[in-house]
């Protein structure tokens, strides 16, 4: 079965009356076929238990990559079946409903810095950009008093995303200190958050964000998926609020500061997860 994103498709209504208002329509233009449910039903059959993937990323994934990347990530499970829909949009089947539960709720699954969403196929979700908009992401929170380290804290504090589905208290901190990670559900449409105020007592304590395996995201508006190059967003032209909104202190490893990053342009960083813009 075939899914080709012609450029003239229409899939809505909205994509149909744009289509009336570019177009002078006449004759079988007009009157095309009439599908009933039961035309769909064997379309829905092979359909009904894939997963639709996207990848939120401006880079076009190569297929081949993409088919080694989640038979490695997913543990090969077996009979896995892979079609391209279109630019980074991917059908996968997999017989086995315990697999298909496991990668679903798994991840996060990213490949060359761009996350790669999972969704369970509905009729018209391939068509729907905002059904891929939150992921999981591991996110370390860091400044916190020793007394915080715990699970209790770390849900309380991810009730900033849109969820928290798990809390590790790593036993060691190394070098940079001790910290905890939750597993948030991260939404991909907005600025991804640099950290939050906490209230305790009284008084007023900021908890830094610092995301792993972080995918690629814009310094200049803070959203996954594009580049400062294509940024739609106006930046701000106020001078304490040009530079260093969001940058790669916001990555778990990095240690420098905002305050001491320096803006480079990406060319000339060794860096290539950072900067392959």
């Amino acid at each position: 079965m075939s899914y080709l994103l012609e450029p003239l498709a229409v899939s809505m209504e909205g994509d149909l009356t744009e289509l009336l208002q570019k177009f002078s329509l006449a004759g079988n233009e007009l009157s095309g076929a009439i599908l009933n449910l039961e035309d769909l039903n064997s379309g829905i059959k092979e359909c009904e238990g894939s997963l639709i993937g996207r990848i939120m990323g401006e880079k076009v994934a190569n297929f081949t990559g993409v088919k080694n990347f989640v038979a490695a990530a997913w543990s090969y499970p077996k009979n896995l079946t892979v079609m391209e829909l279109g630019p980074n949009l991917f059908q996968f089947n997999i017989p086995s409903l315990k697999e298909k539960e496991r990668i679903v709720e798994g991840g996060p699954w990213v490949i060359d810095n761009q996350v790669l969403v999972i969704r369970r196929w509905s009729e018209g979700i391939e068509g729907n950009y905002g059904d891929f908009t939150i992921a999981p992401l591991w996110v370390q929170l860091w400044d916190l008093p020793v007394h915080w380290l715990t699970k209790e804290v770390g849900r309380k504090i991810g009730a900033v995303f849109k969820g928290v589905k798990e809390v590790i208290v790593p036993q060691s901190g190394g070098k940079e200190g001790r910290h905890l990670k939750i597993l948030a559900l991260v939404d991909l449409s907005v600025p991804l958050l640099r950290g939050t105020v906490v209230q305790t007592a009284g008084k007023l304590k900021w908890v830094v964000f610092k995301y792993e395996r972080c995918p690629d995201f814009c310094y200049n508006c803070g959203v996954v998926g594009h580049s400062e190059r294509s940024c739609k967003e106006q930046r701000v032209m106020m001078a304490r609020l040009s530079e260093n909104q969001y940058g790669p202190w916001m990555r778990a490893g990095n240690t420098k500061s905002p305050s001491k990053e320096r803006p480079l342009k990406p060319e000339l960083s060794k860096d290539k997860r950072y900067w392959r813009f």
